[in-house]
């Protein structure tokens, strides 16, 4: 039987270096919520198999299982269970080049997979982040947020230590505040009405609508349509906070 079945019947006690039940509940929520977002459908089939097959099963992160095991799981468009190792492993690249999965494939045998949380995964994190961002929202918070260097590294931090028009990583000596309702249009300095911004960015926007800054900058393809259309959620979010 199952790990987290076992846990949940009694039959073994939990171990402190597996994984709870609730965490396992969370974590197969942003599965759905999340990580949907980041890679695509076929492979998001594949990791969630993957996903249940050692987290649920095991408890833990890791498991040994050939290809042909993991397509006993999952049915083709035409309904068919797949029964070809090279089908599944065609849709492991989105996986891979996003840090869900790693594959260690050995000489003989099963393959040896490392399955990452959701909430592990760089991407699907930063999406998990900003949420958290909204829930924490406190309308009496007047602080200035950009005169107070202190307050200014908290933006920095929510931001994921990225230029929110270009998405370039930037360092604590170097990152600018920006305000997305400028202070010429009644702009504040409170905690909800500034981004994290780079310099070239910063000068480029100057009194722009930040939607049509950030346009600008998908069409000179300084950003991914997928990171134009997150990055314009997430400014929607900060503008309906106002």
């Amino acid at each position: 039987m199952a790990y987290l079945l076992d846990v949940v019947s009694g039959k073994v006690p939990p171990e402190p270096n597996k994984i709870s039940l609730e965490r396992y509940i969370l974590e197969d929520s942003y599965i759905t919520k999340y990580l949907s977002r980041v890679v695509k459908d076929k492979a998001l089939v594949v990791y969630h198999v993957l996903f249940t097959l050692s987290w649920f099963e095991t408890g833990s992160g890791e498991i040994f299982i050939p290809w042909l095991k993991v397509g006993s799981y999952i049915r083709s468009e035409q309904g068919n269970i797949i029964e070809d190792g090279s089908t599944i492993k065609r849709r492991l690249s989105d996986l891979i080049q996003n840090r869900c999965i790693k594959v260690e494939q050995q000489r003989s045998g099963p393959n040896k997979i490392k399955i990452y949380l959701p909430s592990e995964i760089q991407a699907c994190k930063e999406l998990i982040q900003k949420d958290i961002v909204f829930e924490e929202i406190d309308d009496t918070d007047n602080t200035d947020y950009y005169s107070n260097l202190s307050k200014r590294k908290q933006i920095y931090e929510r931001d994921n230590r990225k230029c929110v028009y270009c998405r370039i990583e930037l360092d604590e000596n170097s990152f600018m505040l920006d305000h997305i309702i400028p202070v010429s249009k009644g702009g504040t300095n409170k905690k909800f009405n500034l981004v994290t911004s780079c310099e070239k960015c910063n000068q480029r926007k100057q009194n722009q609508e930040p939607m049509q800054f950030l346009l600008v900058n998908y069409r000179n393809q300084l950003i991914s349509q997928e990171e134009y259309l997150t990055q314009k959620e997430y400014i929607e979010k900060l503008l309906a906070t106002q």
